[in-house]
């Protein structure tokens, strides 16, 4: 009797201790995970990264590549979670492709800003890009209308921007041309400023544009205003959309709009848009066909 009552005594005293050993959520979220890879997070700011061996109540122990098979102390433990998860997330980060061009709608600009130490070509206008810091590059290029009227054209295009939240961000830029005609010995000049305000991502926003400006012989312009916005639809294509209201005195308002799609590679971003307004859709129904590029080198 004296010794079944010791053997049961020893059974009850066993299970008890195996409860135990389950009790701390920390140790349950290791529970099953026997060889499987694991992200220890310390609440002292230690992060181990490591194959599961086993536990109980007082370690963890964990096999890592760097440093070996490690115990680390059960009490010491914040979190617990699956290296493979963590894994599939940074995949799929880095299966997202980037937008080479996130500043360039089909012709204003977002207040988002070229990347700090890039370099870029574009076509429309002919323009050469660098992203002088995190909120500030600067273009300078020509047209391809000076190589067609023979008239020689700078162009010079800073760009500012800042962030005011997580998804709000700030623009100023200005768009400049200057050129003069060699035959005729007549110049022209224009400079026109751009400020708004951009609500989004890079792959999904909508920005706001109030542009201000003059041009020689014609001198202030009046006041004009954009909403364009662009939204991922693929892992390489978006589509892209602009419309401009142009108050005028004597003719009336003008208002067109830019429409198109953007394919993006690692090294360049290709857009296919038109130009449309009613004008234009009584001779050309889906509007005017371009081409935009920029590579970055």
């Amino acid at each position: 009797m004296k010794k079944l009552y010791v053997i049961s005594l020893f059974l009850f005293l066993t299970s008890l201790l195996a409860k135990a050993q389950i009790e701390d959520p920390k140790i349950e979220e290791t529970q099953n995970k026997s060889k499987a890879k694991i992200i220890v997070y310390t609440k002292t700011g230690e992060i181990y990264k490591g194959f599961f061996i086993s536990q109980n109540k007082d370690f963890l122990e964990i096999e890592t590549e760097s440093a070996g098979r490690l115990k680390i102390p059960t009490q010491r433990i914040k979190n617990i979670e699956s290296l493979e998860e963590e894994d599939q997330i940074d995949s799929e980060e880095k299966e997202r492709l980037k937008q080479v061009n996130p500043v360039r709608y089909m012709l204003g600009t977002s207040a988002f800003n070229y990347k700090k130490g890039g370099n870029y070509l574009r076509n429309n206008p002919m323009t050469y890009h660098r992203g002088v810091s995190d909120n500030f590059s600067i273009g300078v290029g020509t047209s391809l209308w000076a190589l067609v009227l023979r008239v020689p054209i700078i162009y010079v295009n800073p760009h500012f921007t800042k962030q005011l939240g997580k998804n709000i961000h700030y623009k100023f830029g200005l768009d400049a041309f200057a050129g003069t005609s060699f035959e005729s010995g007549e110049g022209a000049a224009a400079a026109i400023f751009n400020t708004g305000v951009t609500i989004g991502e890079p792959d999904l926003n909508l920005t706001a544009t109030v542009y201000l400006g003059a041009i020689s012989q014609v001198q202030r312009l009046n006041p004009f205003y954009s909403l364009a916005g662009m939204a991922r639809i693929s892992k390489k294509l978006l589509v892209v959309s602009e419309g401009f209201y142009i108050p005028t005195e004597f003719d009336g308002n003008t208002s067109f709009v830019f429409y198109g799609g953007r394919y993006i590679t690692e090294t360049a971003s290709y857009d296919l848009g038109f130009l449309y307004n009613q004008e234009i859709a009584e001779f050309i129904p889906f509007g005017v066909p371009f081409l935009a590029i920029t590579v970055k080198l």
